[in-house]
């Protein structure tokens, strides 16, 4: 239907506001929640045809950027900051853009050696907002999807909330305590300083640490259950943090688990009343043919 109405708007732009009009809303509801399969398309049809807003580059670039459109990202990034819209983010993309760009290729490099070699491991989030397929990085994270499969297959997952989702940030979930503060009574070690090391992209999973008591800096070895889906590309998380999976097919799905931020005072009392979705249960889908168990760095305290 949304190809069809832009073919519609195409035909006769200056003739067909309301259509223009419709395909923002479309535009900047999906932006919103981090929707962007698809609004590539939409935001330079608008854009092209001078659609009065000036949100649009921004909107665009937004959705190129998740879609890992780079060539698409770098003009607009550019026309935006010298057009003065100037933001701390914004900056930071632009100083960091071959990077993430290189990264990128890195991965889709990796994605085709995974294609031709064993089959990877796969499973199924079920949640309360539907389902999700996930392929574990077992050649880049052995020990974490070692450990996750271990969990999935003992149950440990089912009717987990997703209790932490940002909005343009990431989903997060598989706390036992709801809150973030919970886990399975280990940690084990990271792996996020492998050579091979996977990074971080829309629908990449990793998996989620804790601050050191002492430091307050992350502690590489204190992941456990607790793990995150990232709805952007998100730099900053690599070599800090083990990416160890990716959604393959569902990733809609992602953008309609319910926000929470905890962090947010004035955002939790407003959604107090509202329940965070749940992790119906995690199904595996294939393994290879070994034991897959965690590798205990240290067992929690009582």
């Amino acid at each position: 239907m949304l190809r069809a109405a832009i073919a519609e708007y195409q035909l006769d732009p200056e003739g067909k506001p309301e259509l223009a009009t419709m395909l923002f809303k479309v535009l900047d509801r999906n932006i919103e929640e981090d929707r962007y399969e698809g609004m590539v398309e939409v935001a330079q049809v608008l854009l092209d045809n001078n659609y009065p807003d000036e949100k649009m580059r921004g909107f665009l670039t937004m959705a190129a950027y998740g879609l890992n459109q780079y060539e698409v990202v770098r003009p607009n990034l550019d026309r935006l900051i010298e057009e003065g819209v100037v933001s701390q983010q914004l900056l930071m993309l632009q100083e960091h853009i071959d990077e993430i760009e290189s990264a990128w290729q890195d991965e889709l490099r990796m994605r085709e050696e995974d294609a031709q070699g064993e089959p990877l491991p796969r499973v199924l989030i079920r949640t309360t907002k539907g389902d999700m397929e996930v392929e574990l990085f077992e050649n880049q994270a052995p020990q974490t999807v070692a450990n996750f499969i271990s969990l999935v297959e003992s149950g440990f997952f089912d009717h987990l909330t997703f209790h932490r989702v940002m909005r343009h940030f990431m989903a997060q979930g598989g706390c036992p305590e709801g809150d973030g503060s919970g886990g399975p009574g280990y940690t084990i070690p990271g792996e996020m300083d492998r050579p091979n090391a996977r990074k971080f992209f829309r629908g990449t999973l990793g998996l989620a640490l804790a601050p050191d008591r002492e430091t307050g800096k992350t502690d590489p070895s204190s992941g456990g259950s607790q793990f995150f889906i990232m709805y952007l590309p998100t730099y900053q998380l690599n070599g800090k943090y083990t990416a160890f999976g990716r959604v393959i097919r569902g990733i809609e799905v992602l953008a309609n688990i319910h926000k929470i931020n905890p962090d947010d005072k004035e955002e939790k009392e407003e959604e107090s009343e509202v329940q965070p979705d749940e992790i119906l249960g995690i199904d595996v889908l294939y393994k290879r043919d070994h034991a897959y168990e965690p590798t205990i760095a240290r067992v929690e305290e009582n």
